[in-house]
């Protein structure tokens, strides 16, 4: 095995933080971190990068701290594009049958005429695969390939980001020494990262709550079929906080992180701490705050998301093909008891998602916040087992290749 497939890197460039990991896979494919550095995401606003100098900074010291960490230095790096820039699509795409057998070209060939559409231009894709298929009018075909027919049709979900955009995130990374792998989108790799076999078979919704965006994905029958954005997260709840009482963001952001509670406690009004004021000059001027005060701040905020969540669910049009099962991950998840008000306001089996698959001897707890690089790690690992397997189809162009992961094709496309 060699170190290209042995080793993987992932960059994780949220609004918060940039987050680096390094993993390993031995001879029986069990993943393991060996390098997780992580930094300010200066330079980063809503997924985009907004100050060229700030973002190479951070990105080259998260990079830095996980080769540290794993005593290697690493030559290449996946990374997670995110923002609300990146739109999600169903394309539609008929041909003709020549042969009146169906070969993977005639699937390939079809993906081929999508990409001409003058909605590309100007376009990076992020992520293309198709998700059914039609033969002859006869649809709910799982597998074309080898079967009778004289017309296909396939649904693909293609996910683009603004090509400016893309080469900045590219620029960024590679100014700290690195190649770039591939480039994946966010709430793709979350879905991977947290969802077991039966929540992406029978269909479930992973709910991604970052510092200044919200991100929600719709995933069934093994495929990833949807994905919307607001810049709405938990720093709007934090700037609220630090509003209502006068204190510093900071001091709101470890009051929220310690003290705050998605739903109501009986013990609330009991329970009161001081902070600095904003204003703080000397040891008498703290502000008193009860956890029932920060409860009353906070529960709107989650609950205009979990609204947003709804409301998008329906418009999405796969409501009926899901199970109610939410899933919600990103730092946003560690929120006090944010999986039992979206259970009662969306009626959903809802619980929060943390990585799966990984085995860690660092002393970093793998919280939610860790899902998206994680997530990137697992599908790369995926991608390479398959491809080793079945081999890859080196006649496709790089905008039409993509590989199978589990029963579901998924390619990064650049």
């Amino acid at each position: 095995m060699s170190n290209r497939d042995k080793y993987l890197a992932a960059l994780d460039i949220g609004s918060s933080k940039v987050c680096c990991i390094i993993a390993s896979r031995d001879e029986y494919d069990i993943s393991k971190i060996i390098g997780l550095g992580y930094n300010e995401a200066k330079g980063v606003s809503n997924g985009i990068i907004s100050d060229f100098n700030a973002a190479i900074k951070s990105i080259s010291a998260a990079i830095s701290e996980a080769e540290k960490q794993a005593n290697l230095k690493i030559n290449e790096i996946n990374i997670s594009a995110s923002s609300k820039v990146v739109i999600t699509k169903l394309f539609k795409q008929k041909i003709n049958i020549l042969e009146n057998k169906i070969k993977q070209e005639d699937i390939n060939e079809s993906l081929n005429l999508v990409m001409q559409s003058s909605y590309f231009n100007e376009k990076q894709i992020l992520h293309a695969a198709p998700i059914g298929f039609t033969i002859d009018g006869a649809n709910e075909i799982k597998n074309p390939v080898g079967m009778y027919g004289s017309n296909l049709e396939v649904d693909f979900v293609i996910s683009t980001i603004g090509i400016n955009h893309y080469k900045n995130y590219i620029e960024c990374v590679t100014k700290s020494n690195v190649d770039i792998g591939q480039v994946v989108f966010s709430g793709l790799a979350s879905g991977i990262a947290v969802l077991n076999d039966n929540e992406l078979d029978l269909g479930a919704v992973v709910l991604e709550i970052g510092s200044t965006k919200t991100s929600l994905s719709i995933f069934a029958k093994g495929n990833f079929l949807f994905s919307e954005v607001i810049n709405f997260g938990g720093n709007n709840i934090t700037e609220a906080i630090a509003r209502f009482f006068g204190i510093s963001f900071s001091e709101a952001e470890k009051i929220k992180i310690m003290h705050a509670s998605a739903i109501e406690h009986s013990s609330d009004n009991e329970i009161s701490f001081e902070v600095p004021s904003v204003n703080f000059n000397n040891s008498e001027n703290f502000i008193n705050i009860s956890k029932k005060d920060l409860h009353e701040i906070v529960k709107p905020f989650i609950e205009d998301i979990l609204k947003w969540t709804n409301v998008v669910i329906r418009k999405s049009g796969y409501k009926k093909v899901i199970s109610k099962q939410l899933v919600i991950t990103g730092g946003g998840a560690q929120l006090d008891g944010i999986s039992i008000l979206a259970r009662n306001n969306l009626n959903y089996n809802t619980r929060v998602g943390f990585p799966r698959e990984f085995k860690s001897n660092l002393e970093n707890t793998l919280d939610p916040s860790y899902c998206v690089a994680l997530g990137i790690i697992q599908s790369i690992f995926k991608v390479k087992e398959f491809d080793k397997k079945q081999g890859v189809n080196a006649h496709l162009s790089k905008k039409s290749r993509f590989s199978f992961v589990k029963n579901w094709m998924s390619e990064i496309f650049f």
